[in-house]
Formats: C-alpha cells, sequence, structure tokens
C-alpha cells in the first residue's frame, strides 16, 4: 500500500501536475480578487454620487414611496429579544410594519415580548397562506398606541424560512426586508434600502442587500447602537476584517456588474410579489438566502426580463458574530452545507446559455472557488505532506511562495479596510485601524485554518449523508447601557 502511494506521489507526472493546477488556481484568484478591488472602487464611488441626488431626507417627506414589511424570525432569543425588538421598532420610515415570527420558541421570549409591548392575543385563520408553512397559532397586536406597527406572529417551529416565509404571507406591502431577531439595523436602514427602487427605470431590483457589521462587545441604548466598539476577542476581530473584506470587495464589486447572487439573510430586501411568485424562502436548505437569489434570478432570466440584484456599500445592520472557534466552525459547517444544496438544486445553470452570464460566468464562478476553495487548500495541505514526507519539496522555493501568498492576501485586507475607512466613519480611530490591521495580519494562522476546517466538515456531513440542521449559537448579548 505504502509503495503505491509513493509511486503516485513520487511520479514526475503527478508532481508537475499537481504543481501547475495550485498554480494557476492561485493565480485565477488573485487576478479576481485585483478586478473585485478594482470594480468596488468603482461601485463605491458610483454609489456615493448617486446618494447626492437622492438623500434620505428627499425620501422621508415623499409620499409615493413603497411600504415595507421588515419580518424577523425569533427562536429561543429571549436573552436579546426586548432590546432587539426596540431597535426594530425605531427605524425611522412612513410606512412601516414589523412582523417578529416567534418560531415555537421553547424559552420565555413570547412571555417577555408580551409583557413589555402589552401584546393581545387574536385568532390567526383569517391568514391566506400562498406560501405554505407550518401552522400560525395566533397573531399578537400591541395595545399601546406607540407600537401599533408591531406584530407578533406565534407559529409552531418550522426553522428560518419556514417562519420568513409565514411573515410574507402576513405582509400586505409592496417590500419586504428579511432579517434577525437578533440584529441592531441602523434608523434610516430602510430609507437607504430603498433608494435603489426609487432610482431604477429601466430593470427591476428582485433584490438589495445592506452592509453587516459585527458588533461584539459594542454598547446599545433602548435597541439603538450607542457606542461602536471593536471586539475585546481575537475570533469576532477578525470576523470584523473577514465581512469588511467580503461585503466591500466582493459583494460590492459583483453588484457593480450584476452578477451578485447572493444577498445576505441577515438583511435583504425583495419585492413581495416576486418572492411570492418563487414560493418563498426554500425550507429544505440551510443556505436559503443564496437559494431564493439565484431563484429569482433564474424566474427574470426565464421570464428574459431586465432585471438588478443591488448591494449597498454602508454597514445598515449589526450583528453579533461567533464569539469563539466552536461557534465559528457550527455556522461555517452550516453555510458549507447550504452552499452544496443550493448549487446542487441549480446545477442546470452550469454553463446552461439560457441563463447567459448566469450560466456562463456567476454560476461556475461560485462552483470554482466558493465551493471549491476549501476543497482545494484541504488538498494542497495533503499534497504538501505527502510530498514533503517523500522529500520532493524544494523548502526554500516553498517558503518563497508562501510568504508572497500571505502579502498579497495582507495587501486585499489592507486595501479594504482602508476603503471602509475612508468612506465610512465607524472605525477612523488610529487605535482602531491599526487593531484591524494587526487581526488581518493574524487571520492566515490563527483564524483561516479554522474556516477550512468547519466548510470541510459540512461538506463530509453531505457526502456521507449526515443529517444536520442550523444547529444553536449560543449568544452573549449586546451590552445594554441604561444611561
Amino acid at each position: 500500500m505504502l509503495n503505491n502511494i509513493e509511486k503516485f506521489f513520487s511520479g514526475e507526472y503527478v508532481f508537475l501536475a499537481t504543481n501547475y493546477f495550485f498554480f494557476f488556481y492561485g493565480i485565477a484568484l488573485m487576478t479576481m480578487y485585483f478586478a473585485g478591488v478594482i470594480l468596488a472602487s468603482r461601485a463605491i464611488s458610483r454609489n456615493k454620487k448617486k446618494s447626492r441626488f437622492l438623500q434620505v431626507n428627499d425620501i422621508v417627506s415623499a409620499t409615493d414611496i413603497p411600504s415595507v414589511s421588515l419580518i424577523a424570525p425569533a427562536y429561543n432569543e429571549g436573552l436579546t429579544i426586548i432590546e432587539n425588538v426596540k431597535s426594530l421598532l425605531s427605524i425611522q420610515y412612513p410606512y412601516y410594519e414589523l412582523i417578529l415570527v416567534n418560531d415555537g420558541s421553547k424559552d420565555d421570549s413570547l412571555e417577555k415580548l408580551i409583557k413589555e409591548f402589552k401584546l393581545e392575543r387574536r385568532d390567526a385563520t383569517f391568514i391566506t397562506q400562498p406560501i405554505p408553512t407550518a401552522t400560525v397559532k395566533y397573531v399578537y397586536k400591541s395595545t399601546l398606541s406607540k407600537y401599533t406597527h408591531l406584530t407578533v406572529l406565534d407559529k409552531n417551529n418550522g426553522g428560518r424560512a419556514d417562519a420568513l416565509n409565514a411573515g410574507i404571507n402576513f405582509a400586505t406591502s409592496e417590500l419586504v426586508v428579511c432579517t434577525d431577531a437578533d440584529c441592531i439595523i441602523e434608523q434610516d436602514a430602510l430609507l437607504k434600502m430603498v433608494r435603489p427602487y426609487l432610482e431604477e427605470y429601466h430593470s427591476e431590483i428582485i433584490a438589495c442587500g445592506g452592509g453587516i457589521g459585527i458588533a461584539n462587545d459594542s454598547v446599545v441604548k433602548n435597541g439603538v447602537m450607542k457606542e461602536l466598539r471593536l471586539p475585546n476577542n481575537l475570533v469576532p476581530m477578525v470576523q470584523v476584517v473577514e465581512y469588511i473584506r467580503a461585503f466591500l470587495l466582493g459583494r460590492m464589486a459583483w453588484s457593480e456588474i450584476n452578477g451578485l447572487m447572493l444577498v445576505s439573510g441577515a438583511f435583504g430586501m425583495y419585492p413581495r410579489k416576486r418572492v411570492i411568485e418563487v414560493s418563498g424562502f426554500d425550507a429544505k436548505t440551510v443556505g436559503e438566502d443564496l437559494e431564493l437569489c439565484i431563484r429569482l434570478r433564474r424566474l427574470m432570466e426565464e421570464k428574459e426580463l431586465p432585471y438588478k440584484v443591488v448591494y449597498l456599500p454602508e454597514t445598515l445592520c449589526w450583528t453579533e458574530g461567533p464569539p469563539d472557534y466552536d461557534i465559528l466552525i457550527k455556522q461555517r459547517d452550516r453555510w458549507a452545507r447550504g452552499l452544496w444544496e443550493t448549487l446542487k438544486i441549480h446545477r442546470k445553470l452550469f454553463f446552461n446559455p439560457k441563463y447567459r452570464y448566469m450560466g456562463f460566468l456567476y454560476y461556475p464562478y461560485w462552483l470554482f472557488f466558493e465551493f471549491g476553495a476549501p476543497i482545494v487548500e484541504f488538498l494542497g495541505i495533503i499534497c504538501i505532506i505527502a510530498f514533503a514526507f517523500f522529500g520532493m519539496i524544494n523548502w526554500t522555493m516553498a517558503v518563497l511562495l508562501f510568504t508572497a501568498a500571505y502579502i498579497v492576501g495582507c495587501i486585499f485586507s489592507t486595501a479594504a479596510i482602508f476603503m471602509y475607512v475612508k468612506n465610512f466613519n465607524h472605525y477612523n480611530k488610529p487605535k482602531q485601524v491599526i487593531e484591524l490591521l494587526l487581526a488581518a495580519y493574524l487571520e492566515p494562522f490563527l483564524y483561516h485554518p479554522i474556516l477550512v476546517y468547519g466548510q470541510m466538515k459540512g461538506y463530509y456531513k453531505k457526502i456521507f449523508r449526515i443529517k444536520s440542521g442550523w444547529g444553536t449559537m449560543t449568544r452573549k448579548g449586546f451590552k445594554v447601557s441604561d444611561t
């Protein structure tokens, strides 16, 4: 057995083919990152110019803007539910309702909501269900005049996607915003999110995403972010860098060429009629946000209608990121399984001319680089170990290549951080910038290997058909200020 392995790895052609594969894969990925920096820079500049013509004050005073329903599923969120609902209720928008969906929570979430907001129970049999969901048992409305725009749906547990679908069924608005009950949303977020729908005349906006930020250890007062702080621990600190890089260089770049395939489930806006037309979120996958966005795009491509998926670069929604490696692994395990399931569901897209750029560029990118990257990294580690064991590695060259790759990665992270600091006012103190840069430079050693492990764990579960749902994420809750 060992002799066969030795013959395989020591073969000249195998060695050369392996080296060429990893080299060209790395070059392709690096090229796309460089293109992403250029496209993101253009997109940020374009977005800033647009915002000068249609500002928040113009939108808030308008009478012809679309109505919006914000839908927030909640499951065992008792620790943070009151502060988070207050945050969602404080959002500034003229025609707005909040639909909180209690998805069969087993803790005291509902009891806290009833007490805090003086909720009154009503019958739920009048709700029409264009999208099938688990049974909605009761509808709760506040008896307080200042909370008339709050509705709480109490339903049997069906998962996040099912809860969102229940909220979409109940909504009567033109646009729906899907978020999580544990998110802190900027007060003017909806005013900014609705702008693309008002500006675009030639294409239909089928999805709009806003920037998501990590707010561990930040201070919240009455549901509003009082003081944004960088996390104290390394894991969420690096996530700040990761989110900045992914949202600013990734999604902003794809949005510039209308290639965005994902609107974050934490904060995404959609036309309600289109979501109902495609039967809502898919409750059978844990990657429901990605799957819905692709399904909406497929609908428009098949109808041959002009459309756009847009992204706003400014961070409009703050969430609590995984505070330690254990929860981080569970999160990335779930994301990997969701990606696997979604790509399998929509495999018809692969190089299908019927879907134009989505078939020839966008879907292949997700398959080869988003889905394939952790597999390539994992295989790379195996090859390095095997070639090292058989004495086939030029260590001087290997160290030089690793150093070059590390420096290039640091350059991309540095570019993302400085682009964010330059254009937004969230982390503009010198100490904060230094801390973000240090986290970025430590990421390849202390954070990224854990991500790869979590992703491969998710793939392992799919290969061997190990059943696993959303999993649990224990939250510490935001720091609440009484002053």
